[in-house]
């Protein structure tokens, strides 16, 4: 059961981490350097979301992935599938909001770019190599995120054993049934899990914490 909870876990977790920072880290960068009509907006609305109550944001997949709803038609109601995009909308916002403030002096380093006439791809791989160690910042605080989250993989994953119950999930399980000492064992699984993350990624970028 353990090793099934873990896998799913894992399987839920790391996709929903890779898509928010897919979605997250360009939208970011956009609203750090351009100056559009709206940008105030849609920085309250990213502000706003940030801090979305995550049975809220379960709620709100729920209905548009019901039989009824907008995306009803895709029947993965109660699936990981389901569970990855109430994640997804939930760390979005996270990462669009580290990277604001990560892109630190980011105008200087466009202009030095523009100086040595890097253009095209190798001026985003030049950008994503000065920005490396807070794009690692984002990954792990979007992963320690998806790790963390109940309420709404709850909701639209109905918490079935052997497909869609991950740790967290499976802690509330345990103690509705009483069996606390399980569940303090799945926390502390839960709390590896994540030190490991932590760890192997400020590793591949060196250690990042002073």
């Amino acid at each position: 059961m353990l090793a099934n909870v873990v896998v799913s876990t894992l399987i839920v977790c790391i996709p929903s981490t890779i898509v928010s920072i897919i979605i997250g880290v360009p939208i970011g960068y956009v609203l750090k350097i351009k100056r559009f009509k709206g940008r105030k907006f849609v920085l309250r609305l990213v502000y706003t979301l940030s801090g979305l109550p995550p049975v809220l944001a379960g709620l709100l997949v729920y209905i548009i992935l019901s039989r009824r709803g907008p995306l009803g038609f895709l029947d993965i109601l109660f699936t990981k599938w389901a569970m990855v995009i109430a994640q997804v909308i939930l760390i979005v916002p996270i990462v669009v909001l580290y990277t604001l403030s990560g892109l630190k002096n980011v105008q200087l380093v466009l202009d030095n770019l523009d100086y040595l006439n890097v253009e095209g791809k190798k001026r985003y791989f030049a950008l994503i190599k000065e920005y490396s160690k807070e794009l690692v910042y984002a990954t792990i605080l979007g992963l320690s995120r998806s790790i963390s989250e109940v309420g709404a993989v709850l909701i639209v994953g109905g918490n079935i054993e052997g497909e869609t119950r991950i740790l967290t999930t499976a802690i509330i399980y345990e103690i509705t049934k009483g069996e606390f000492s399980r569940a303090l064992l799945l926390g502390m699984v839960l709390l590896i899990i994540s030190f490991s993350f932590n760890t192997i990624l400020q590793i591949l970028q060196g250690d990042i914490v002073d």
